[in-house]
């Protein structure tokens, strides 16, 4: 029967917890373990010694369609040479629609290959690193769509400047949760972090060398999402000028707009009140003409249609 190196407990009972932690676990990690937070509360991933294990927690993004924003779930860790235990409370005030971290298939994969408790991080850190590359790449594609529409002259969303808003915050919040991230991976590839003991007159660490080569893929993958972030929050100072100078041309156009229509109103209503005044007669000779009236129409109709044809050409109607 293989040995259960990676234990998951969910909202763990007292009892639960008891069992499978250290016995020598400070009393720190204890509180942190039986901490609930609400779900507004930001988690800042860190893993640290406490001497015979490591202690820490990472933060799983998750997104809340309803606020438009990015969350965070904690995802608390104790390591040690005989075991990998991983620890999630479910935060106050969690939205139903938004789910806990599925952590079944890492830990299935961990324990049906036998890993070692400290190459189950790699396997912890893959896992959170996929959803963050998930969540960048769904913030990539609303940002090309914005793009698209301002940079082809579309009629943007009426709401745009608040989507500009809530996509830069997005941007942030996952920064946020990246670069502590890739720090913690970083301290484990440079030996910052580990836990050694001597066996058979020889010293092992907990994280081997092929475990930091795997972190070091994962370090790449949260760099580049990390570049993605600030390539996206840089996009978004370009969509807020191109939506301003989008807003800038319609208002121009409105102006043209509202010019054509009263010169287009002038002419004619000249040349009502031109033959509208009380002038001797003898000074308009076509008013004793068989088609004077129908003269005077038709020169409104030919200044009408010149002006109309004149000005959608310019594009002003």
């Amino acid at each position: 029967m293989n040995e259960m190196r990676w234990t998951h407990l969910e909202d763990p009972t007292e009892t639960e917890i008891v069992g499978h932690l250290p016995a020598n676990l400070h009393e720190i990690a204890e509180q942190r373990l039986r901490l609930v937070r609400d779900f507004s509360d930001e988690v800042f991933p860190r893993l640290e010694s406490h001497d015979s294990y490591l202690f820490g927690e990472l933060a799983y993004p998750v997104y809340d369609a309803v606020v438009d924003e990015v969350g965070t779930v904690g995802i608390r860790v104790v390591i040690d040479f005989d075991r990998f235990i991983s620890v999630t409370q479910t935060p106050i005030d969690r939205p139903s629609a938004i789910p806990m971290p599925d952590l079944s298939t890492v830990v299935g994969q961990a324990n049906s290959r036998q890993l070692l408790s400290g190459d189950c991080i790699w396997l912890l850190l893959e896992f959170i690193t996929a959803q963050i590359d998930r969540l960048v790449d769904d913030a990539h594609e609303r940002t090309n769509e914005l793009e698209y529409l301002l940079n082809h002259d579309h009629e943007p969303p009426s709401d745009c400047r608040q989507q500009i808003a809530r996509l830069r915050n997005i941007y942030l919040q996952l920064e946020t949760i990246i670069t502590p991230t890739l720090s913690v991976a970083e301290k484990i590839i440079d030996d910052r972090l580990d836990l050694k003991k001597t066996v058979d007159g020889g010293k092992v660490e907990i994280f081997p060398r092929s475990t930091e080569i795997y972190l070091i893929d994962v370090a790449e993958r949260l760099r580049h999402a990390r570049s993605r972030t600030q390539y996206g929050r840089d996009m978004m100072n370009v969509l807020t000028d191109n939506l301003s100078s989008f807003l800038e041309r319609k208002q121009a156009q409105a102006g043209n707009r509202l010019g054509a229509i009263a010169s287009i109103m002038l002419l004619p209503t000249f040349v009502v009140g031109l033959y509208g005044m009380n002038i001797d007669p003898e000074y308009f000779p076509e008013f004793g003409w068989l088609n004077g009236y129908l003269m005077a129409w038709l020169m409104i109709l030919s200044l009408t249609v010149v002006q109309l044809t004149f000005f959608r050409r310019k594009g002003w109607l």
